[in-house]
């Protein structure tokens, strides 16, 4: 919680859960759908991703933990998002 708030802090926690909520939803229309999960994972690399260019440049060079670094310093995002997310993007190009 460094530099943040207690209100933010509660804040924050309230969008994971909401976040954490709606992929699950998102998992369970995919399958409903018959959408597998390398069609998913290509949906989502394609809409809305918040990869920059930068992080996809770091990405290409080989220079994931400074992707990591760099997604987790334009977003706020925490390590485990961060990396879920990078992870996710080198999968999915």
């Amino acid at each position: 919680m460094f530099g943040r708030t207690a209100l933010q802090q509660k804040q924050i926690d309230h969008l994971r859960r909401q976040v954490h909520e709606l992929e699950g939803l998102v998992g369970t229309l995919a399958e409903r759908a018959g959408v597998d999960e390398a069609e998913l994972r290509s949906l989502r690399n394609a809409n809305g991703a918040q990869i920059s260019q930068r992080c996809r440049a770091l990405v290409a060079e080989g220079r994931v933990i400074e992707a990591i670094k760099e997604y987790r310093a334009q977003t706020g995002a925490g390590l485990k998002d961060a990396k879920d997310a990078i992870d996710a993007y080198r999968a999915g190009r």
